[in-house]
């Protein structure tokens, strides 16, 4: 099961997601994420969290459409998106992303980001998308698919990573110890329609940038 997720984060091109809805078996609203569904003009399957962001609109919209709401209190241990993955993992979802969970507020867009991480530890494939940038993980090896001459940039995340290569890119790299907090893996650039990035030992994330 494949399900997407949708934050109350920044999201200024609604086009852009239309073409990618159909793919998911499951939409989840995370409480004021659902004003984004209406102006999509989808329906989610679930709306979760403490319901205080929801325009009363919106709100009455899905009420009509009898779509589920599951209320939890403001005062929590975890943010509604971390709810809604244990929604999503409950319902047997194997893949998840993320849209709308970037934004002005950095302390939400970093522990939405690393995510990815607690997820990948539990055996499930995620990724935030958002209109300009695809952020992928991995500590084994991934395939990015886009255009020649996008940008992907490879950045360790939590230590130094053993044993990058990277193929399909402009700049490639052939069993190469990538240190923590450096750049050397920002902006190369396809040199095809995808490009593999392997790693023997560490964490990565993988970032698509497409402005």
């Amino acid at each position: 099961m494949k399900s997407l997720i949708i934050a109350n984060g920044s999201i200024s091109n609604y086009d852009f997601y239309k073409d990618i809805i159909d793919q998911y078996d499951c939409i989840i609203c995370a409480d004021g994420a659902s004003n984004h569904a209406y102006n999509m003009n989808i329906n989610p399957d679930i709306i979760i969290g403490d319901l205080d962001s929801i325009d009363d609109k919106v709100k009455k919209h899905f009420i009509d459409k009898n779509i589920r709401f599951n209320e939890f209190p403001s005062k929590k241990d975890k943010t509604d998106t971390e709810i809604c993955i244990d929604y999503a993992i409950h319902i047997g979802s194997k893949e998840i992303d993320f849209i709308g969970v970037l934004g002005t507020r950095m302390d939400h867009s970093l522990a939405n980001i690393n995510l990815l991480y607690s997820l990948l530890k539990r055996g499930i494939k995620a990724s935030v998308i958002n209109e300009n940038n695809e952020i992928h993980i991995t500590d084994d090896k991934i395939q990015i698919a886009g255009n020649k001459g996008d940008i992907v940039s490879v950045i360790p995340i939590h230590s130094d990573v053993l044993g990058v290569t990277l193929k399909g890119l402009e700049y490639p790299l052939e069993n190469f110890d990538l240190g923590f907090a450096t750049s050397r893996g920002i902006s190369n650039i396809l040199v095809d329609d995808k490009c593999e990035v392997s790693i023997k030992s560490g964490c990565v994330l993988v970032i698509k940038a497409r402005d």
